[in-house]
């Protein structure tokens, strides 16, 4: 009886502990760290587990603070007993301090947290991608470079952050390229061979959007031989060798050199520049590739000599000043905020508009004195003027007629508003290297909405979505409360909800298969006393390129147009002035200001930071591709596509 009862009593505890755990089990962690930058990704790996029965549900991946919170929706089928992994990358705003993970369905509803450590605005998130949990804390230490919104008020400069380092096995580096937007500095070390194909690309298209990649070489450098790398590098590398010490680094950085020998990796140059030699092989070369560049280190800093160097700081910092440029999550924020049209003054507040659209709204200030005028008509001057008459009684008929009269001054004035069909106008800018096939493409696409509505949107092939410009003291801006976006391909805002005579303002971004490449080889050269440019440049797109341009840290070549599939070359082209570094406006975008700029500014920006990388950009305007959301509802559209190539280019004196 006894044995009974304890057995009883044992299945009936388990029965109860089973019963009182939840049905599904989540798990989430982060991929990059906690401490993600400003306007980039915070890439989540989200782990869920069915524990008992099948779900169809949906996980929720929440963010954002004072100002607006933006939800991430992914639809999921939840087997009994299954377990899936989803990558979130939420971008994340100055007041995002915590990501609220939950997933819901029909007898489920699990929720964990994450909390963000810290948003990094002036200092910088650097990625060692390997097996290495350590060895790089010295980056706390380097200066990232200037942030060009944020001044000292002491120097009246821009002020310069540290790193915060984060480190990533190579199975959960992410397959997104915007998963590593925020990310300005990444690092290769051993290990990094395990990378897949997906993981390679998109670390390939990181850099083409302004990433800094490292790769250092050494004995354990297996993943210099991976396909997509050997295309990236500036050099090729042929084995390694041993020196009895880095004589040329003490040199380089007029300090006494690591002591002890050192394994390097032999290596020929084949694009770029070297930046320090010894015995005739590069010690570090540089190669710019799209908006960013990638860094050949012919040995590892983890390693002995350099993990013991006692200028370490001083190395990294000369490092990090002659190669590193802004992040990509910078690039893609100036971009968008250029393509907005819209801005407000960092000092005081004012919102202002530049649309390029033919919509001419009534002014506020118009209406204001509009309606300023007819309370002024209606009360104090109808009921003197009918005294006056001793007609008082007369009210219910002046009051009505001088209300419809106003009423006609107004759809005479916004009348032909309503009358506009939905329509939108998409800007463009696409982001590549020359002699590639791919580009990634940032977008901005403006609704001009004359009644109000709910729509449902679709972007195909997108990599990231916000969305939200609604009204804001009647001039058409701001942002809802919660924004949310169905995750996916393609991904869907559903339900979004306008009021009247609205503008919305849509951002996105994704990777694009050209129909063929721009192709392009120039050299600067010194003629009396001025800079020339002479080369070739190749259209091999099957449509015209106008208002073509080249930029180099010389100054400008106008060419005009360069027709489809047309080859041209240029025999010393004159170069007239920039138009100067900087430029651009301030928006403020969730809070976080954002320096916003034309293709041609950033550009200009770029090369006014490394004068000495051998690189020259393209700026054309071209009709494809078009890239419009996908809306139920007729549109009338427009497009502008902006072509920013990066060209190889060499200096000669």
């Amino acid at each position: 009886m006894r044995r009974w009862v304890f057995r009883l009593g044992f299945w009936g505890a388990l029965l109860l502990s089973a019963w009182g755990q939840p049905p599904v089990e989540i798990k989430a962690k982060p991929l990059l760290g906690r401490t993600p930058a400003a306007n980039g990704a915070f890439p989540i790996a989200v782990q869920l587990e069915s524990r008992r029965g099948n779900y169809q549900g949906v996980l929720s991946v929440s963010l954002g603070g004072f100002g607006g919170r933006r939800e991430y929706l992914y639809p999921i089928d939840l087997p009994a007993g299954s377990r899936k992994v989803v990558v979130a990358t939420p971008i994340v705003n100055r007041y995002g301090d915590v990501a609220i993970i939950r997933f819901t369905a029909r007898g489920a509803n699990v929720e964990t947290r994450l909390p963000i450590d810290r948003v990094l605005d002036v200092d910088q998130l650097a990625v060692v991608v390997g097996d290495a949990i350590g060895g790089l804390q010295v980056l706390r230490q380097v200066r990232g470079i200037a942030n060009p919104f944020h001044i000292d008020f002491r120097t009246n400069r821009p002020m310069r952050g540290v790193y915060e380092v984060a480190y990533c096995a190579p199975e959960l580096f992410p397959e997104q390229t915007i998963a590593l937007s925020g990310a300005q500095l990444i690092v290769l070390t051993s290990g990094a061979e395990r990378l897949r194909a997906e993981q390679w690309g998109a670390l390939r298209q990181w850099v083409m959007l302004g990433g800094t990649l490292m790769v250092s070489g050494g004995a354990g450098a297996v993943y210099l031989q991976a396909p997509v790398l050997r295309e990236l590098l500036p050099v090729a590398p042929q084995g390694t060798r041993e020196v009895a010490q880095l004589a040329a680094l003490g040199r380089w950085l007029q300090h006494r050199p690591p002591a002890g020998r050192a394994t390097i990796t032999q290596a020929q140059l084949t694009a770029g520049v070297t930046l320090l030699q010894q015995e005739g092989l590069p010690l570090i070369a540089v190669r710019p590739y799209g908006l960013g560049t990638v860094v050949f280190l012919a040995f590892s800093p983890l390693e002995r000599p350099l993990s013991e160097y006692d200028a370490r700081v001083r190395f990294w910092q000369a490092l990090v000043d002659a190669t590193t440029g802004y992040s990509p999550s910078f690039n893609i924020a100036a971009l968008q905020a250029g393509q907005s049209g819209y801005s407000r003054d960092p000092w005081s507040g004012q919102m202002s508009a530049t649309f390029n659209a033919d919509i001419d709204p009534p002014s506020v200030l118009m209406i204001v004195v509009l309606l300023s005028a007819y309370f002024m008509l209606v009360v104090p001057i109808n009921y003197w003027a009918l005294k006056r008459l001793r007609a008082l009684d007369w009210a219910w008929l002046t009051t009505p007629l001088i209300a419809l009269i106003f009423v006609g001054v107004l759809w005479r004035l916004a009348g032909d508003l309503y009358r506009k069909s939905l329509s939108s106008k998409v800007q463009t800018v696409l982001m590549a290297q020359a002699g590639s096939a791919d580009a990634y493409a940032v977008n901005g696409a403006l609704f001009f909405f004359p009644r109000a509505g709910v729509f449902d949107l679709q972007f195909d092939q997108s990599d990231m979505v916000e969305v939200g410009v609604g009204d804001d003291g009647g001039m058409g801006f701001g942002q809802s409360t919660v924004i949310r976006t169905v995750e996916g391909d393609p991904k869907r805002v559903d339900g979004y909800r306008v009021a009247n005579l609205s503008f919305q303002w849509f951002r996105y971004t994704r990777t694009v298969q050209l129909q063929g490449q721009i192709e392009g080889s120039l050299r600067l050269t010194r003629r009396n006393g001025e800079w020339v440019l002479s080369g070739t440049l190749r259209n091999r797109l099957p449509y015209e390129l106008r208002e073509v341009q080249i930029l180099t840290p010389r100054g400008t070549a106008r060419i005009g147009s360069l027709g489809a599939r047309e080859t041209q070359t240029l025999r010393d082209k004159p170069l007239f002035p920039s138009s100067g570094y900087g430029g651009g406006r301030y928006d403020f975008d969730w809070g976080v200001p954002v320096l916003a700029l034309s293709a041609e500014q950033l550009a200009q920006r770029l090369l006014g930071q490394r004068y000495e990388l051998p690189r020259a950009f393209l700026i054309a305007r071209a009709s494809q591709p078009v890239l419009t959301p996908e809306l139920r509802e007729a549109t009338d559209r427009s497009a502008e596509v902006v072509y920013l190539v990066s060209v190889p280019l060499e200096e000669r004196p």
